[in-house]
């Protein structure tokens, strides 16, 4: 027995199925390793911003895939582009990784406008925005109600409750004025932004009237752009829903700010 083990005849064969049995598992290792890419990552570039057009060039030069799993609203985002994605950029990835995608809605969705007729202004305005929803004008029209909403419309046709909007549409309120001319005080808007100057207005019941825009280059620059002067003088008194002219500078050395003793708590 013990002859015929180390036979060598018999060594050889041995050798060589092992030799075989090892062949066979380092090829299989070589196959999984290859199958994976084992060790190979790629870094995931950043897709903010760019339209699937766009992420399709993007990837394609990295072996790399993508899928929109959603589309969501974004009032100041690009229409059509990336929101969020994953896995997230500069991660580790293996090549044919797919890239899940959010990008922003190209048409904004429709809501229902609220019932705030009746309601007072602020009240009113508040909750309009709430749901999406800008304010624009106000007017007045004799109404035993003070300040309280009579109607709306949208580009001068009126708009009803449960009426389907675009979200982020303006909307302009027609307010009671009561049962005579009512009065009140012009705010002092000097070295307000546009959006500060129309919160200040609107808390006053009076609107915005002409914009003029001073010593700004870009479209950029009018955003950051403050107020220097009003077309009427604050603490004024005028009637409600009159609109205030204001000039623009990107010069802050035009901004003379020297409000009256009385609004020195309620402006910047």
């Amino acid at each position: 027995m013990l002859k015929f083990i180390f036979n060598k005849s018999f060594l050889t064969h041995v050798a060589i199925a092992i030799a075989v049995v090892l062949l066979g598992v380092w090829i299989l290792l070589k196959f999984i390793d290859g199958y994976t890419n084992n060790g190979q990552t790629i870094t995931v570039p950043s897709l903010s911003g760019l339209t699937p057009s766009e992420i399709e060039d993007v990837l394609k030069d990295k072996n790399l895939r993508f899928e929109i799993i959603d589309s969501v609203y974004a009032e100041k985002a690009k229409k059509g582009v990336v929101l969020d994605q994953f896995p997230a950029a500069d991660d580790m990835v293996k090549e044919n990784r797919t890239i899940y995608v959010t990008v922003s809605k190209v048409i904004p969705p429709k809501i229902a406008i609220p019932d705030v007729v009746d309601m007072s202004q602020r009240l009113a305005i508040a909750k309009l925005q709430s749901y999406g929803l800008k304010i624009g004008r106000l007017d007045y029209t004799p109404s035993e109600c003070l300040n309280c909403v009579v109607k709306l419309n949208i580009r001068g046709k009126e708009v009803r409750p449960n009426d389907l909007v675009s979200k982020g549409s303006v909307i302009n309120l027609t307010l009671g004025r009561g049962t005579s001319d009512e009065k009140v005080l012009v705010p002092y808007l000097v070295n307000l932004s546009k959006q500060e100057a129309q919160s200040k207005l609107q808390e006053s019941f009076l609107n915005m009237g002409a914009e003029i825009y001073e010593d700004c280059k870009t479209t950029s620059d009018s955003l950051s752009a403050k107020i220097y002067k009003q077309s009427q003088s604050a603490n004024s008194a005028i009637n409600m829903g009159y609109s205030i002219d204001v000039w623009f500078t990107c010069d802050p050395s035009k901004i003379n700010y020297n409000p009256p003793a009385d609004t020195l708590n309620s402006n910047p």
